[in-house]
């Protein structure tokens, strides 16, 4: 209890810019727990990707359309989706394959922009505490013998807000660097098997259509 009532004093020391900070840093456990949570089931993954690839170049359709249903992820799905149309859509299979890719990309990067947010406001506001606690300490020196441990109290808040928004901005980093480093191997995957979808389809109605 005693570690709980003396975080909470900390905290209130470091002044009202603690609040905002506060806010961001609850922002960015929440941002990337829910993207977490949402890659987990949206992930087809490399493995997925690389065997539907060898597949279709194969030209084994059946088993390629198998191994859609039996994976999970947005890219799997895509996969399934796209081998279920029995028409010869001709020019159209670009645009329609290639809009569910771009548009599965942008779900994976959803919340992303908010974080970098995060990133860049905490350390301003960090500022912000500084500068605003050294004010306090440069007003308490016109009252230092009515009030000597306000100048003290001053600096302290400009020290906390400070620790306090870089420290945010480091967790914010880590996340932010870990949720990137999923989009960008996803996006090569949903890329691979947008193109090889697109390239075996051709090739298949080009077959069907000189038969």
């Amino acid at each position: 209890m005693s570690i709980f009532t003396g975080a909470i004093d900390y905290f209130l020391k470091g002044g009202p810019c603690m609040w905002p900070l506060l806010l961001c840093s609850f922002g960015a456990i929440a941002i990337g727990v829910e993207r977490y949570l949402f890659y987990k089931n949206a992930l087809s993954g490399n493995e997925f990707a690389s065997n539907f690839c060898r597949l279709l170049n194969d030209f084994n359709l059946v088993g390629a359309r198998q191994l859609a249903d039996e994976n999970k992820g947005e890219a799997a799905k895509m996969a399934a989706d796209v081998m279920d149309i029995e028409d010869d859509l001709g020019g159209r299979l670009d645009t329609i394959v290639y809009t569910k890719a771009d548009r599965i990309i942008d779900s994976l990067e959803k919340n992303i922009n908010y974080l970098n947010v995060v990133i860049g406001l905490s350390p301003m506001l960090g500022l912000l505490g500084t500068i605003t606690g050294m004010i306090s300490s440069f007003n308490a020196l016109n009252e230092r013998t009515q009030n000597p441990m306000a100048v003290t109290s001053g600096i302290g808040e400009a020290l906390i807000t400070t620790v306090f928004g870089l420290c945010i901005a480091i967790m914010g980093m880590c996340i932010h660097a870990y949720l990137t480093s999923k989009i960008k191997t996803e996006t090569l995957n949903i890329n691979e098997v947008a193109d090889t979808l697109v390239d075996i389809i051709q090739a298949k109605d080009e077959h069907l259509r000189n038969k």
